[in-house]
């Protein structure tokens, strides 16, 4: 019997696979480069032999799970609930931290792909601003089904918009009816469609990642522009950031959405194989003078190999489809449900405000194009994330934030 209720969580891995993972690492082989490519271009094959030594080598002899995860335990708060979708009975894993300030307002925040739950972290401080006068939340973070500690679904089907309906639930049990939402990555999409499905509940959208389909013909100014290029020197820029990723970065993504049964058995199976995987995209679609922590790099490593799930891949083969322009990315989040961005430079889409106005959104209240960041905004920039979102929901009508408010006080 499915239990609705949610049940505290702490990380405790089995030992047994804490050994396991240790002896792949202490086994593991790193080949040698097998060319010698210009600094500039020392990324161009995938993640550098020397990069993975040194990784490999704080793995083998400085990195201590058990540490890690306390650390886990003791700075989220973590729950389990059981959530039925299209015939799935989810064992969903969530971030739960609700604010003391009785003008809270529910925020839900998804994450994507490599990333996970812990990539809220750095958010966490807005349930407890020192401002009496800036807005706070209670924050609430799922982990992905079939990702880290969610159970798989059995479906091959199960899709982003099936996720956004597991979160549109789990905020009603919460106890959060109206919420706002937060997203990049997988995290982006997934809110795009419950703003499509569920406009009478995720009442506003902020996100740092924003695609776009074809204008449609009742935008013709937008859609003229488009097919004149009519794009300043800074729009090109950032689309030309884009276009290398379509081009040059998109491989991972046409692997995991063809095959991605054959390819988790050679990421699951070698702990350092999923950290090359990983560590590559976290430098790609980043700040070039951003610096990953080594334990950071290490962690979310581990959580992918925790799930034991092929998952991580096959979001892709259920999901992608869905971003085709007849489905979510050609269908407007309508007026109902306040839409904002912040664009950051190092981030892998990009569209120009004039674009999303044709065919992202039809309330747009917030727009800003940052100088500084990437991929992952909450953990390379949270202060600058955090400024934009408060900013945004600073301009959600009166009659919104009351509402927000009222369902949990």
């Amino acid at each position: 019997m499915t239990n609705t209720e949610p049940r505290p969580f702490s990380i405790n891995v089995d030992q047994e696979i804490l050994d396991w993972v240790t002896d792949r690492v202490r086994t593991s082989r790193i080949i040698p480069d097998a060319v010698q490519l210009p600094e500039n271009k020392l990324w161009a094959d995938g993640t550098p032999s020397s990069v993975m030594r040194d990784l490999v080598e704080y793995w083998k002899n400085d990195y201590d799970w058990r540490k890690v995860e306390a650390k886990l335990n003791s700075r989220y708060k973590m729950f389990m609930i059981d959530i039925e979708e299209a015939g799935e009975d989810i064992q969903l894993h969530f971030v739960h931290h609700r604010s003391d300030r009785k003008d809270a307002i529910p925020l839900l925040f998804p994450h994507g792909w490599p990333g996970n739950f812990t990539e809220v972290g750095d958010l966490l401080s807005l349930t407890a601003p020192e401002d009496p006068k800036q807005q706070a939340f209670h924050i609430v973070a799922p982990t992905i089904p079939g990702y880290v500690f969610s159970s798989p679904p059995k479906s091959p089907d199960f899709n982003i918009t099936n996720i956004g309906e597991v979160y549109h639930k789990l905020m009603v049990q919460l106890g959060y009816p109206k919420y706002v939402g937060q997203g990049g990555d997988w995290g982006s999409m997934i809110l795009r469609s419950m703003a499509q499905k569920r406009p009478e509940s995720l009442v506003a959208v902020h996100l740092n990642l924003v695609f776009a389909g074809v204008p449609s013909i009742w935008h013709p100014f937008v859609l003229m522009k488009l097919i004149l290029r009519m794009f300043t020197e800074d729009e090109k820029k950032r689309l030309g950031r884009m276009q290398n990723y379509l081009t040059h970065e998109i491989g991972y993504a046409t692997i995991q959405k063809t095959k991605p049964q054959s390819l988790s058995y050679g990421l699951l199976d070698s702990p350092v194989g999923m950290l090359a995987w990983i560590r590559e995209k976290l430098n790609n679609w980043s700040e070039p003078d951003y610096v990953w922590d080594k334990e950071v790099v290490i962690t979310w490593t581990m959580l992918y190999l925790l799930s034991n799930s092929a998952w991580h891949a096959r979001l892709y083969k259920s999901s992608l489809p869905d971003l085709h322009p007849q489905l979510i990315l050609n269908q407007s989040i309508p007026s109902t449900v306040a839409f904002g961005a912040s664009l950051f430079p190092a981030e892998i889409a990009y569209v120009p405000r004039w674009w999303a106005q044709g065919s992202v959104a039809d309330n747009i209240v917030f727009w800003k194009e940052k100088q500084k960041g990437g991929h992952f905004a909450s953990v390379e920039v949270p202060d600058a994330l955090k400024k934009d979102l408060l900013e945004f929901v600073n301009l959600l009508p009166k009659a919104t934030k009351v509402s927000l408010r009222e369902q949990v006080n």
